[in-house]
């Protein structure tokens, strides 16, 4: 079976495919049941938003050499495309990406004590640089507020700005507010560019 996106409409064939086809899918999507979803961002205006940021964060931080940081793994598509829409924008930008992998849910989107499993290369200079987190969304903050203390107080970053594609609308106690994102999102689990609901990503 596989699943097709139509006259606006999202056609389901077979579960599976379905499951892959939001994983994988360049779209918002939010996930309402096992073979239904709502787009909540196209495409063309995920793309056409990701060109926005890269202007703006190319006048944000002209001559000020940032050090991105991609938060693997679901920071990967977006930090992928907002890099080359940012080299396309201006060849004469050229912006230093590196990645690192913490932990914060466990399998059933339980939260959990965030934990870092990969870090950045040795050789990667931090120390007195802008560092400019990427990840794909701010959901509750703990990722966010643990990896910007984490790079102030452990790496001695002379500052920290987090930048994401989806803010979820929530009151956040400990990381308020990205410096900037793409789209609004209301609290629900997502799917596409980056973002996997486990439970519909199941078999």
């Amino acid at each position: 079976g596989a699943a097709s996106y139509a006259s606006g409409k999202l056609c389901w064939m077979h579960r599976r495919c379905f499951n892959l086809w939001l994983a994988y899918q360049t779209a918002i999507i939010s996930p309402m049941t096992e073979n239904s979803a709502h787009i909540l961002a196209t495409e063309d205006q995920v793309a056409k938003r990701i060109d926005e940021m890269a202007a703006e964060i190319i006048e944000r931080y002209k001559d000020k050499r940032p050090l991105f940081v991609c938060l693997l793994r679901g920071g990967a598509p977006f930090a992928t495309r907002l890099m080359f829409a940012i080299t396309t924008i201006d060849p004469d930008f050229h912006p230093e990406l590196d990645y690192m992998t913490v932990k914060t849910y466990g399998d059933e989107r339980t939260s959990k004590p965030p934990e870092i499993l990969a870090d950045l290369l040795p050789n990667t200079e931090i120390s007195g640089r802008n560092v400019v987190l990427l990840a794909d969304v701010l959901d509750t903050g703990v990722t966010a507020d643990f990896t910007h203390r984490y790079m102030i107080e452990k790496q001695q970053a002379a500052s920290v700005d987090f930048i994401v594609l989806v803010q979820k609308d929530l009151e956040r106690q400990t990381y308020p507010q990205a410096t900037l994102w793409g789209f609004d999102a209301p609290s629900d689990w997502l799917t596409g560019m980056g973002m996997d609901d486990r439970r519909l990503a199941k078999e």
